[in-house]
C-alpha cells in the first residue's frame, strides 16, 4: 500500500504529465472562413488549402460570424477532436502579420465583452476592437 506521502507525489506527477500532454497537443490553424451559413457549422479554409469543420464555444462563434469581420484571416488554437472537427479554445484576428484580440466595448459603460450584441448594462451597441497582441 502506498504512503500518504507516495501517494501525493504520483498524484502529482500524473497531474503535471496531464498538463503538459495538453499544452503539447494544442494545435494553431491560420486561414479565411469560408461563407458562413448560419445554420451550417463554421469552417476555416487554412493558408495550406485544408477545410476544417470548427467546433467553438457560443461566444467564439458569435464573433467568428460577425459580419464585420467576414473578411479577416483567423488564427484558431484549440485541439483537433476524433470526429474530425477542430475545437477551438481561442481566437486572434491577423492584420498585416501581427495577432489581435477581438473585444466589443461599450463607451458609455466603460464595459468590454467578448462577443457582438448590445451592452448588458445599458442595451446600447458596442464597438468592435481589434487589440494588438495576445
Amino acid at each position: 500500500m502506498l504512503s500518504e506521502v507516495s501517494f501525493r507525489t504520483v498524484r502529482i506527477l500524473t497531474v503535471l504529465v496531464l498538463a503538459s500532454s495538453a499544452a503539447a497537443s494544442t494545435v494553431t490553424l491560420r486561414g479565411r472562413l469560408a461563407p458562413a451559413v448560419e445554420a451550417v457549422p463554421l469552417r476555416l479554409v487554412t493558408t495550406e488549402g485544408d477545410s476544417v469543420e470548427l467546433a467553438p464555444e457560443r461566444a467564439l462563434e458569435l464573433t467568428m460570424r460577425d459580419p464585420q469581420l467576414a473578411e479577416r484571416t483567423w488564427e484558431v488554437r484549440g485541439h483537433r477532436r476524433d470526429d474530425g472537427r477542430f475545437y477551438v479554445e481561442k481566437i486572434f484576428t491577423v492584420k498585416d502579420g501581427e495577432l489581435h484580440r477581438v473585444t466589443y466595448y461599450c463607451e458609455i459603460c466603460h464595459i468590454t465583452t467578448h462577443e457582438p450584441g448590445r451592452c448588458m448594462c445599458c442595451q446600447g451597441d458596442t464597438d468592435l476592437r481589434e487589440i494588438k497582441g495576445e
